[in-house]
């Protein structure tokens, strides 16, 4: 099985994990080898060198496009009925997960799939306690937001391709999700599984802390401008295959940190937002032995949550994610 199955890797400065990622492809038990499609988004370490040292070709991007753009190129280049999209830093575990990823799109059964992901390793000396405090809590959990999930291409064609305007390098998972749902298409887990082996390109742990609130600032940009481009959609978390409550939308964690500002409305949201930031503690306690810094967490999570409502109100003005 997987024949006529493109896998289009975009990739930006992964040269850390982009070889492993590779390798698990190629290693995949197959009838046929894989099309693999990596798209380069002007990558300034050796991410490209180390791809065509394997034998494959690499597409660039003249300047920096972002993350939408390039899938949407790999996407253009696949000759294939079905495509795959994983991302430079996300490995398969075994040697099945192609076909086990696919194989609800070959049989008709689904027109979009995504992988059981496991989060990046945090127990490792080099892994800072904001990073075990960022992956801590997470336990594997399927999401289609193209780290490693498959697709009919012509669903995606129908839908004109990622959106590349509002959401450049980040959020296009989600708007995606969304309007594949709007579409009425069906959306499948797979017992495929990857682990995501995000790195940060820097060891000092302030400089990983800036980068998290940055990120969780990009994050909330998203948050805005999909808000703003579907002003009236129920609130909640649709890169799930079983769409998630309100209270797992962004936009809540935004109304409580804004209404920790206003009186009498802090009464409620203050312990609120307290108790918010302390979810996932137990598991974050337990899965990286940090012992008495774990008093951390909820400070760690309220600084994520103030840069997520920033970025909100940012992308909700915009209307763009950049």
């Amino acid at each position: 099985m997987c024949g006529n199955v493109s896998v289009i890797v975009p990739t930006f400065n992964n040269s850390q994990t982009v070889k492993t990622t590779i390798q698990s492809v190629l290693m995949q038990k197959l009838d046929e080898p894989p099309d693999i499609i990596v798209v380069d988004d002007a990558s300034t370490d050796n991410t490209v060198f180390l791809v065509e040292s394997m034998g494959l070709k690499v597409t660039r991007n003249l300047q920096n496009l972002g993350l939408a753009a390039s899938l949407n190129k790999g996407i253009r280049l696949s000759k294939s009925d079905f495509v795959v999209t994983l991302h430079g830093d996300t490995t398969p575990l075994n040697g099945d997960w192609l076909s086990q990823l696919t194989a609800p799109l070959v049989l008709g059964e689904a027109d979009a799939t995504c992988s059981l992901q496991h989060a990046p390793l945090c127990n490792g000396p080099t892994c800072s306690i904001w990073e075990k405090f960022l992956w801590g809590k997470l336990g594997p959990h399927h999401a289609l937001n193209d780290k490693a999930d498959g697709y009919q291409k012509e669903t995606i064609l129908k839908l004109g391709g990622f959106d590349e305007v509002r959401f450049r390098t980040a959020g296009e998972d989600e708007d995606m999700a969304f309007r594949l749902r709007l579409s009425m298409a069906r959306i499948a887990p797979t017992r495929a599984e990857v682990r995501h082996d995000h790195r940060f390109d820097t060891k000092s742990k302030t400089r990983i802390l800036e980068k998290i609130l940055a990120k969780e600032y990009t994050f909330g940009r998203c948050g805005g401008a999909l808000r703003r481009k579907f002003p009236t959609h129920r609130p909640g978390a649709y890169v799930y295959p079983s769409v998630k409550s309100p209270f797992s939308d962004g936009a809540f964690r935004v109304c409580l940190c804004i209404g920790a500002l206003i009186p009498y409305l802090q009464l409620i949201c203050i312990p609120g937002l307290v108790g918010v930031s302390l979810l996932g503690i137990n598991s974050t306690k337990t899965n990286t032995r940090l012992g008495f810094r774990i008093i951390l967490y909820p400070i760690f999570n309220i600084a994520r949550f103030w840069s997520y409502t920033l970025g909100y109100l940012h992308g909700l003005v915009t209307g763009r994610q950049v």
